[in-house]
C-alpha cells in the first residue's frame, strides 16, 4: 500500500532533477525562490536570533529536508546536521549539492513515521514546510512523539508550515474540511491507499493539513510542547 504523501514528493523531485533545478520552493515559484533563498529562511534567521543558540557543537535534525536548503544553511553556520527525506531523488540531489559546497551533512533516505523514536538527542529539530504534508491525526500525533524522543530538554523545535487561508482556492479535485483543516485530493485508485475515504460517494486521499493559527497552537500544546514564539505557521517550541 502506498503512503499518501510519498508519490507527490518523489515525482516532484524527479521533475526538479530533470529540469536541473535545486529546490522545492524554486520548482513552485522560481521568480521568488532558489536554493539559497528558500521560503523558511527569513523566519529561521529570526528564530536563531530569538533562541540565542551557539552553533559550536550544536546538533540539528531536519526531517523532510528535500534537497537540503535548510540543512546547508545550518551547516554553513557551524551546526552539525543530520537530515532525512522520504524521496530517494531528493536525498541524491542533496548529497550532490553538499559535496559541491564542501559541506559535511549526514543525509539519509528515511520516512520519519516509519521510526519509533530518534536514536540521539538534538539541540534543534527543524520542520521546513513538511508538517502540512503529514495530514492524519494519527500520523501527526506519532510525528510529535518522535520529535519529543529526540529533542533535548533544553532543545528547540522550529516549525514553518502552511496555514489556512480564506482566499485560497482548492479547485474541483480537492475537498477542504474546515473542522479538521484537512485537504483531500480525489483519487481514482483508492485500493492503493490505507487512508482513502469516501466523501459524497467519491474517493479521496489526504493531501494537506491547513489549520488556523489557533488550531495549530492548540495541537502543538496538546502534543507536549510549549510555544515560545509564533507568527501564524512559524513557531519556536520546547518540550513541556
Amino acid at each position: 500500500m502506498k503512503k499518501y504523501y510519498y508519490e507527490e514528493h518523489e515525482k516532484t523531485y524527479q521533475e526538479i532533477k530533470r529540469d536541473n533545478l535545486l529546490a522545492w520552493d524554486q520548482y513552485h515559484d522560481p521568480v521568488q525562490y532558489n536554493f539559497d533563498h528558500f521560503m523558511m529562511k527569513p523566519f529561521l534567521e529570526r528564530a536563531l536570533e530569538f533562541i540565542h543558540v551557539t552553533s559550536k557543537a550544536s546538533s540539528v535534525f531536519e526531517y523532510g529536508c528535500g534537497t537540503g536548503a535548510g540543512a546547508c544553511f545550518m551547516t554553513e553556520r557551524g551546526f552539525h546536521v543530520d537530515a532525512i527525506d522520504i524521496s530517494p531523488t531528493a536525498i541524491e540531489l542533496a548529497k550532490s549539492i553538499a559535496i559541491e559546497r564542501n559541506l559535511k551533512i549526514n543525509y539519509s533516505n528515511q520516512d520519519l513515521l516509519e521510526m519509533s523514536r530518534l536514536h540521539k538527542e538534538y539541540d534543534l529539530i527543524l520542520d521546513n514546510y513538511c508538517l502540512q504534508s503529514i495530514v492524519t491525526d494519527s500520523d501527526r500525533s506519532k510525528l510529535y512523539s518522535i520529535i519529543k524522543s529526540g529533542l533535548k530538554s533544553s532543545g528547540y523545535y522550529i516549525i514553518a508550515t502552511a496555514m489556512f487561508n480564506e482566499v485560497r482556492s482548492y479547485g474541483a479535485d480537492s475537498y477542504y474540511c474546515g473542522d479538521s483543516g484537512i485537504v483531500y485530493e480525489r483519487t481514482p485508485s483508492p485500493d492503493q491507499y490505507n487512508e482513502a475515504i469516501r466523501i459524497n460517494n467519491e474517493w479521496w486521499i489526504p493531501k494537506r493539513r491547513h489549520l488556523t493559527k489557533d488550531q495549530l497552537r492548540e495541537e502543538i500544546t496538546n502534543n507536549g510542547f510549549s510555544i515560545l514564539f509564533q507568527e501564524d505557521g512559524n513557531l519556536v517550541c520546547m518540550k513541556k
